[in-house]
């Protein structure tokens, strides 16, 4: 069963800090290991997944107009210059599913941020095939928004900052960040106005569910209790929000390696499933065709044998002669010989090969024309339809003449019928 290992990395790692929280699961999502180490003490895996803390990803909404998928990178730049304060050719965009109106969601992170991360985890031959922001993993339920508290320290000797982040739809949501935790008593001015925008787009939410992080020392009850009254929503505290919980969630986020940051492909991706079953079928076929050639070179040696044999009585039947051709042919040319020497009649004979003919029609048809010529006879029956004109061929051919079946025309004079012409020769 394949084993999978998720690693939460937060904006300073590597340079800054070498450990992180990480989760190994088994094949069916369920938890087997947790911890926080350095790379060395990372456990084995068969594949890895990295989830980036908020401030390392920017979730915009816009509206995308239609583009061809050559020119969607191009559409997706010139659409969130105006949200970005850098070069947008420095951000790597990651689009969503628009909605009804054309709205769609676009991730966007930095190029040298994520170039970052994924050479420092190939060098580890931790090779991410996924790679997706934590705001994902944030709980959402119908008609809700959630919010997550976390405490932060910039630097030694600094203040305590509190950041948090905020899921408004399954790709919708954004951070924000108060310098003095005693602020946090009235509501960060990115959620009033997120609050007001959705107002008066008649989708504001129903209440507010307030997480926070593991560890953190802030009072969750007290904040919720006061943001609800400057916010007239209620606003719900529920507990810690832990990320490697979030199983499901983490299965069906947004990967931001698209395009050239895209994995290599995996075993179990693209043929992977099949490859069994191709094995299976190349397995057949390979001993289908040594089949085929076994009993092929069976036959080819069975034919080799007869050969022999014919030529063996040949020769033993007609020791004169040493040119040998067609030994069946030959044979029966000169056996109608010496009959015709001892003055009998030949196979090719005109009397043999009439009364042959002749006899397998009688009561199919009635013999209209006769001629015969150096061995060749041609007979015209006439016949009742184009079925039993076959059919007398293959009678004529089991009595061991050479026949062909030239041709079948309507009777003439308005007769009913078909007149079968039929070409003979008494040697095959």
């Amino acid at each position: 069963m394949s084993s999978l290992l998720r690693l939460y990395l937060s904006a300073g790692w590597p340079a800054q800090e070498a450990s992180c929280d990480w989760i190994l699961l088994d094949g069916s999502g369920h938890q087997l290991q947790r911890g926080r180490s350095e790379p060395r003490h990372w456990p084995e895996a068969e594949a890895c997944e990295a989830v980036l803390s908020v401030e390392q990803c920017l979730l915009l909404n816009i509206q995308l107009p239609k583009a061809s998928k050559s020119r969607l990178g191009e559409v997706i730049r010139f659409a969130v210059e105006d949200h970005l304060l850098g070069d947008a050719e420095a951000e790597h965009f990651v689009p969503g599913d628009k909605d009804a109106d054309g709205m769609a969601p676009v991730w966007v992170i930095a190029r040298a941020r994520l170039k970052t991360l994924l050479a420092a985890l190939n060098s580890l031959s931790r090779i991410p095939q996924r790679v997706f922001c934590e705001i994902q993993l944030l709980p959402l339920a119908d008609d809700h928004w959630s919010i997550c508290l976390r405490e932060t320290s910039p630097g030694d000797g600094e203040p305590v900052r509190i950041m948090g982040f905020a899921r408004t739809g399954v790709e919708q949501g954004f951070a924000f960040e108060s310098a003095d935790p005693s602020a946090m008593d009235s509501p960060p001015l990115e959620l009033q106005l997120a609050l007001q925008a959705a107002a008066v787009s008649g989708k504001a939410p129903r209440a507010i569910t307030l997480y926070l992080a593991p560890g953190s020392a802030v009072d969750g009850a007290a904040i919720a209790a006061s943001w609800q009254d400057a916010l007239h929503v209620p606003v719900q505290a529920a507990g810690e929000f832990a990320w490697q919980e979030q199983v499901r969630a983490a299965n069906e986020a947004r990967n931001l390696l698209t395009q050239e940051f895209a994995p290599p492909r995996r075993p179990q991706e693209g043929w992977g499933p099949f490859r069994l079953a191709g094995y299976l079928a190349l397995a057949n076929c390979v001993i289908f065709a040594l089949f085929v050639l076994g009993d092929w070179a069976w036959l080819s040696y069975q034919s080799k044998n007869l050969q022999r044999q014919m030529t063996t009585t040949f020769h033993s039947a007609f020791p004169q002669i040493q040119a040998l051709v067609d030994p069946p042919l030959q044979m029966q040319r000169l056996y109608d010989q010496q009959r015709r020497e001892q003055g009998q009649l030949g196979s090719g004979d005109f009397l043999p090969l009439l009364a042959g003919s002749t006899e397998v029609a009688i009561g199919q048809g009635k013999l209209d024309k006769i001629a015969y010529e150096d061995g060749r006879l041609e007979l015209s029956f006439i016949v009742a339809n184009t079925k039993i004109a076959e059919s007398l061929r293959d009678t004529m051919k089991g009595r061991g003449l050479s026949v062909t079946l030239r041709e079948t025309l309507p009777v003439k004079s308005g007769g009913k019928g078909v007149e079968a012409v039929y070409a003979l020769r008494g040697t095959p």
